[in-house]
């Protein structure tokens, strides 16, 4: 139906968009050119004269998409299996217009074989139909969570962390969400450990893209991570437990600051980058970076590891951020050699030395040299160090990845290791301006990017905000010139509690919507967790404070479950941030005449409480899980015969169906648990239809083909049917679908708020 105007008639669309100017316009591409950056980057020498126009010749070019198979878990083995199998081999002799396509190309670098990059442009995907197929496939699979399409490049921080499961991470500037999945990912790489100790908090300061990582990460269903909004610099001590000895702060064993930047590294797919790129958009950045990055190591624990990452290569934002933390730090802050733990990638040195240039387009090589007009534009902290601080810095240690060595983007990465705890506020000199107290007052108005190394499509604008979190005061230097300083105050030396770290300057204003509460049950919630566990026979040690819901009056529609340090997290610092998101959905009410419990099982959170439930479980064989998901309610003497037996002697009500491989013949070779419904006289699965179809693909089947040929067998199905009705008494079929039992059917990603 087409839109209707004020007055209700239909509104009349021109053939031509342009058809109402009067005159025909077409769309310009972007010139892929730009004397500045070819200028600046030939200067800074970022790599040898030989390789420049090869690396000029890559950066004008579309990027390559890739994409990685999630986790090391035993299901994204199989849909290795399947995609190579199934498509990749018959992608070796495609031609197009006489030409041969380039076959799918897997990223030496990833674990596992699990990343993978494809050539192809849309025009060669519509004329063959195996590309098609492909497309279609990624496409579906990536709705499920068992692919996250992503920048290669983008891939790389999360490798370098060396994430165990016991592991506190912390992700400062984590839309839209990618390497936050990715962090996940490995700290659930113990198939043996559903919930493991450690969490990942991933924080953006910025309230609508806090929204857009929410999908990204509930894609993987994990109770271990939390989505919280604030501004990084200025991010709070979060209390982690509170008891008679005191107050512990939490302290994170692993942090990624994925900071915002130029995004120059990414011309590829951000072709806009060449028509607005300048020199100051760098510098207007750099203050705000070293904040971040400082913040980071201050939150970061004893023998920890911070992973410092932009896309940008400019040196501004890379190695004088990086030399001039370390410099602060005074040796209780070192740079680890990760050169040699990625082997098949290639990748450059981090620069010793580089130059400055204003927005005149003047260079400059010492901070002396500088005129005392640029000092505000200019800061010390963005010039290189002398060589024997480069080398005592060991800045050659940081890597940088350049687009014309592996076919991918420009990025940075630093990874620094805490042996000692620091004060990251001291002065460095008496006589010196303080690199992170002078404030960059920029000419312009600078509007930057905060470039995410993801799908492509992640290019969001951000204000400059290069004093949030000071008070300014005007001061006199040597040259009785006033300039802008930032007033910090000073650290307590008191430690009166563990894991305590100078408090943020300035209290983070709220915006956005206001969320509904995080209600955890106490022993008091009669109405929720006494029907659940009597039904399901929960095991004694599950711990029933750990669930929450989301109301606190009327009927819980909808029952989370969390891991019990995201709890403590929640409830001991409800006035200090943000939440936005967390936890898993593990229950749904369904008020169902027919079962004994208000509430049923959710697919989403099935692989966290399936340990606990001593009850309610049906063993199946992949030709159940064929029959249970490519029909709507299948009656029970169509599944084999244990399950058959084990339904039949069943209360009608919610149930869960656990398949295991028999032997190393059976398909799939990995462990699924589907939640379901045992009705009167038939079953149902609760599953959205493209996770439908990604279980039926471990199967060896599609969903679109099963859904024809039982259309075509129709006669034989209304024969079964009339056997059927011998079988069984004639009464009707009393599933409760509810409200939002029928939604799920179609997407069982329904977020309550």
């Amino acid at each position: 139906m087409g839109r209707k105007n004020k007055r209700g008639g239909k509104r009349v669309v021109p053939s031509n968009r342009n058809e109402k100017y009067g005159e025909q316009r077409n769309y310009t591409l972007t010139e892929r050119k730009n004397e500045s950056f070819e200028h600046y980057y030939k200067t800074q020498q970022i790599m040898p004269e030989s390789e420049w126009n090869s690396f000029l010749e890559t950066c004008q070019k579309n990027l390559p998409t890739t994409f990685r198979l999630t986790g090391n878990s035993s299901q994204a083995r199989e849909v290795l299996k399947l995609i190579k199998g199934q498509y990749f081999s018959n992608m070796s002799n495609i031609e197009l217009d006489g030409v041969p396509v380039d076959p799918p190309k897997c990223l030496q670098w990833f674990p596992n074989e699990l990343a993978w990059q494809l050539n192809y442009t849309r025009s060669e995907i519509r004329k063959s139909e195996t590309l098609k197929e492909l497309h279609q496939f990624l496409v579906s699979e990536t709705e499920t969570g068992n692919i996250s399409r992503q920048e290669a490049v983008s891939m790389l921080p999360p490798l370098v962390m060396d994430i165990k499961p016991h592991h506190k991470i912390l992700d400062m500037c984590a839309a839209p969400g990618s390497k936050t999945a990715q962090l996940l990912e490995q700290l659930h790489s113990d198939e043996s450990i559903p919930v493991p100790e450690g969490f990942v908090v991933a924080n953006d300061s910025d309230n609508r893209r806090c929204y857009l990582m929410v999908h990204q990460v509930k894609r993987l269903s994990s109770p271990c991570v939390m989505i919280i909004n604030h501004d990084a610099s200025t991010l709070p001590n979060l209390i982690l437990s509170q008891g008679p000895n005191g107050v512990e702060y939490v302290k994170y064993d692993r942090i990624l600051a994925d900071v915002p930047c130029s995004g120059d590294g990414t011309t590829r797919k951000n072709p806009d980058i060449w028509r607005k790129w300048q020199p100051g958009t760098a510098m207007n950045l750099h203050g705000l970076q070293i904040r971040l990055l400082k913040r980071g190591l201050d939150l970061l624990n004893v023998g920890g590891r911070l992973v410092y990452s932009t896309c940008s290569l400019n040196p501004i934002e890379d190695e004088a951020v990086i030399a001039d933390v370390l410099t602060t730090c005074q040796g209780s802050v070192k740079l680890v050699d990760i050169s040699s733990s990625l082997p098949g990638l290639k990748s450059a040195p981090g620069l010793t030395t580089w130059k400055v240039m204003n927005k005149k387009k003047t260079w400059y090589e010492k901070w002396e040299d500088v005129p005392t007009d640029y000092h505000t534009q200019m800061r010390p902290s963005m010039f290189p160090p002398t060589p024997e601080q480069a080398n005592s810095l060991n800045l050659q240690q940081c890597i940088r990845i350049l687009p014309h060595y592996q076919d991918t983007g420009g990025f940075f990465i630093a990874v620094l290791e805490k042996n000692a705890d620091c004060n990251m506020y001291a002065q460095k000199t008496e006589n010196k301006v303080i690199s992170d107290t002078v404030t960059v007052t920029s000419i312009e108005d600078e509007t930057v990017s905060k470039v995410e190394n993801e799908n492509g499509t992640d290019n969001v604008k951000e204000k400059q905000s290069d004093n949030l979190e000071s008070k300014e005061v005007l001061t006199e230097n040597k040259e009785s010139k006033l300039e802008k300083v930032e007033i910090v105050p000073e650290v307590s030396n008191k430690k009166e509690r563990r894991g305590e770290s100078p408090p943020p300057l300035k209290k983070q204003k709220l915006q956005g919507y206001k969320e509904d509460p995080f209600i955890f049950l106490k022993d008091d919630n009669e109405d929720v967790f006494p029907h659940i566990k009597k039904f399901f026979k929960l095991q004694d040690d599950f711990e029933m404070s750990n669930l929450f819901v989301r109301c606190d009056i009327g009927k819980k529609r909808n029952v989370y479950f969390s891991s019990a340090p995201i709890k403590n997290l929640v409830t001991l610092n409800e006035d200090k941030i943000k939440f936005i998101n967390l936890g898993v959905k593990i229950f749904s009410r369904t008020d169902s005449p027919i079962s004994g419990c208000p509430y049923r099982l959710s697919q989403e959170g099935t692989e966290f409480i399936f340990p606990f439930i001593k009850e309610r479980k049906v063993p199946i064989l992949a030709e159940d899980i064929v029959t249970l998901l490519s029909q709507e309610n299948p009656y029970i003497f169509k599944m084999s015969d244990e399950p058959k037996a084990i339904l039949s002697d069943m209360d009608p009500g919610a149930v869960i169906f656990v398949y295991e491989p028999k032997n190393l013949e059976s398909r799939p070779q990995c462990c699924l648990a589907i939640c379901g419904w045992r009705g009167k006289t038939s079953c149902r699965s609760f599953m959205p239809k493209l996770e439908r179809s990604h279980y039926l693909r471990l199967c060896g089947v599609k969903l679109q083909e099963k859904e024809t040929k039982t259309r075509n067998e129709g006669a034989q199905t209304e024969k079964e049917s009339e056997q059927a009705e011998d079988l069984i008494p004639d009464e009707e079929e009393d599933v409760a679908k509810t409200e939002s039992d029928v939604q799920e059917g179609t997407t069982d990603t329904e977020k309550d708020t």
